[in-house]
């Protein structure tokens, strides 16, 4: 494997762990509804950037 994409997976890696914990620390601030609404924008997010890395042949 080369170096870059090593580092590029970790790269990834590491923003959605900070992305995780900063949402964790947000969401625990809104109510019942903007959790549900702010778990379904996520979920979406995730749902296509999966569809684009599986466009890409990943």
């Amino acid at each position: 494997m080369k170096l870059e994409y090593v580092l590029f997976g970790f790269g990834i890696l590491f923003c959605l762990a900070g992305v995780g914990y900063l949402a964790a620390q947000y969401v625990s601030y809104l109510s019942e509804l903007w959790q549900l609404i702010s778990l379904l924008l996520t979920v979406g997010m995730f749902t296509c950037l999966g569809k684009y890395f599986e466009r890409v042949g990943w």
